[in-house]
């Protein structure tokens, strides 16, 4: 048998659906070692400060360390480096400017020390907020601020990148190119709000996925802010217009007709609780993959151990 190790995540999703992880930043909050923001600013404005930044991996290592071994326990063939809202412009408004390399690096040194010769490590690379707070005119800065980041990340040996979280494709355009500049293999997932009808600037889920085809992406789909079941036509809209594997982390929280996105449920952040969806529907959409043509799929926010458990078991009946 081939272990992940010798073989990349492409070879991998040849050979079926390859199973990642889950959500860190929520489960490490609740866990007591990230501050969610909502107690000095209104959460999800990318306005404020300390929002979900991944400082963890400096302060509280061996709290990351467990959570990785518990997702590779559950199944996970791919452990995501804790460097979501990892650049220097994000960290800088929590006052961790001076430590982004060493917090990217301690985040995939974590990740690749539970991995061992079991898992590939992926370099997790957001949106940066600069387009949500300054608008377009604020690309090329961004455009900076990943290139340094992803750099960060292979000095450190990532095996490839995810490109997730991005609300805006100019935004997600520019990830790619970053990705292409420094050779590393890169899957990219939208997200997509306030429904998943379109993404930010106004494309919709087929069009992004030409885009992010063109752009050299390995793999192409969504993340976050949906569950599996609503997430589920926006992904068949984007099979439709790419040859691509397709790529799939749900969120496991519920959303509305009126509203497609958990972060803009009354219940975020600080009562996700009460609109936690069931494990079962992971491991339906588990069983869903293949027919769907998705070969990578893992869970993000709210998405535990037991969520990625259930998707194994998914694919495992499949």
């Amino acid at each position: 048998m081939h272990t992940p190790k010798t073989r990349s995540l492409v070879e991998l999703m040849k050979l079926g659906p390859v199973l990642g992880d889950g959500g860190y930043l929520i489960e490490l909050e609740r866990r007591g070692y990230v501050d969610s923001g909502s107690g000095r600013e209104k959460v999800g404005t990318g306005r404020g400060s300390g929002q979900f930044t991944p400082e963890v991996a400096l302060e509280h290592p061996e709290a990351l360390r467990e959570l990785h071994r518990e997702f590779l326990l559950a199944g996970s063939r791919v452990l995501q480096a804790l460097t979501f809202f990892g650049t220097r412009e994000k960290l800088g408004r929590a006052g961790y400017g001076d430590q982004t390399e060493a917090i990217n690096t301690a985040a995939v040194r974590i990740a690749r020390d539970v991995a061992g010769q079991t898992a590939l490590v992926a370099g997790s690379v957001s949106r940066t907020q600069l387009i949500e707070r300054e608008g377009p005119v604020a690309l090329p800065k961004a455009k900076d601020h990943l290139a340094e980041q992803i750099r960060f990340l292979k000095q450190a040996g990532v095996d490839f990148l995810i490109l997730e979280t991005f609300f805006h494709l100019s935004e997600m355009r520019v990830a790619l190119e970053c990705a292409a500049a420094a050779g590393l293999p890169a899957v990219a997932t939208l997200s997509f709000r306030p429904l998943i009808t379109q993404c930010s600037d106004g494309h919709d889920p087929a069009e992004c996925a030409r885009v992010l085809t063109d752009l050299g992406a390995v793999a192409v789909g969504a993340n976050c802010e949906q569950e599996p079941s609503r997430m589920m036509p926006l992904l068949r809209a984007m099979r439709a217009a790419t040859n691509l594997p397709l790529a799939a982390q749900p969120a496991a929280f519920r959303t509305t007709d009126a509203c497609h996105c958990f972060t803009r449920q009354p219940a975020f952040p600080d009562d996700l609780e009460t609109i936690q969806v069931s494990r079962r529907e992971f491991e339906a959409f588990g069983k869903q993959t293949r027919a769907e043509g998705i070969g990578y799929v893992g869970g993000c926010c709210g998405c535990t151990p037991a969520y990625i458990r259930a998707l194994a078991r998914g694919l495992d009946a499949t």
